[in-house]
């Protein structure tokens, strides 16, 4: 594990950590090829999660761990047994083209542990980790588009990357879902052991494994957006009693009147609140 990289720079070397910055700034779509070798193989390959869940380590709580197939995922019966992760049933999953898909697992690992702070703390935004078990040429989701930037290093195997576009721009949740593409791929890469794929958030991407099992692990980054910051003050108004009143319950036109012009005041005195340099600070304390 020493000679895995901690931070950010020593994850995308050769290349300078501020020409990488700038594909983040940019949102540019980026492979870089053999930069890792096999040296995560190891700890991140199915063999290291599969003892992890042999020994009762991961998973921690079901919302980190899913078993699924092009978006649908498996009863918890086909892989649990009396409440618990069972390796055996996960092959047969495995083995019938499901992935085995399970987030922040950063804090089961050292090394990702620091490199996930380390990029934390650079953007102030928040970071997590995830890794992804695949076995055949069915994907673990469907085509589909992340909210986050991923970093997608390959740790074991080969997994086709098919991308397509055009990619939403700067995606949020609870954005109308656009149109899925129709058009051919305007990437199409085999990710080998040991590459790096940048894939900016919005980008819409179908994945398949390769012969045999592939494994690849993502570093999500999640940045603060002003809509982040409206919704942070303006969700707190609920508790408030004007913005519960029910509006068809109100006997007269000028009581409607009254309230509107109520809300609008509180609303305006809270937007004008807002500081995004505090959102930020607040955000890149998450984790």
């Amino acid at each position: 594990m020493n000679n895995l990289p901690s931070t950010l720079a020593e994850l995308v070397v050769p290349l300078p950590e501020a020409e990488f910055l700038e594909l983040l700034h940019e949102r540019k779509l980026t492979l870089l090829r053999g930069k890792n070798g096999d040296r995560y193989t190891e700890l991140l390959g199915w063999n290291a999660l599969r003892h992890m869940i042999e020994r009762g380590e991961y998973p921690r709580g079901p919302d980190h761990f899913r078993v699924a197939k092009e978006s649908i995922s498996a009863p918890q019966a086909r892989w649990t047994s009396e409440g618990r992760a069972d390796v055996a049933k996960l092959e047969e999953c495995l083995a019938e083209g499901y992935s085995v898909i399970a987030t922040h697992i950063e804090p089961l690992f050292p090394p990702l542990a620091a490199l996930c702070e380390d990029i934390r703390s650079r953007l102030r935004e928040e970071v997590y980790a995830g890794l992804i078990v695949t076995s055949g040429k069915d994907g673990a989701f469907k085509l589909h588009y992340d909210f986050e930037d991923l970093i997608i290093v390959q740790a074991e195997g080969t997994k086709r990357w098919q991308i397509y576009g055009p990619a939403v721009s700067n995606p949020v949740r609870g954005l109308p879902r656009p149109s899925t593409p129709d058009s051919p791929p305007i990437f199409d890469e085999i990710l080998q052991t040991g590459d790096i794929l940048f894939v900016p958030a919005g980008n819409w991407h179908h994945c398949e494994a390769g012969p045999g099992r592939s494994v690849h692990f993502s570093v999500f980054m999640l940045p603060p957006t002003g809509w982040h910051g409206v919704k942070r003050i303006i969700s707190p108004l609920i508790v408030e009693e004007m913005f519960r009143t029910p509006l068809t319950r109100l006997r007269t036109p000028s009581e409607l009147a009254a309230l509107e012009a109520d809300i609008k005041n509180r609303v305006i005195e809270k937007i004008s609140q807002l500081k995004l340099d505090e959102i930020i600070a607040k955000w890149g304390e998450k984790g």
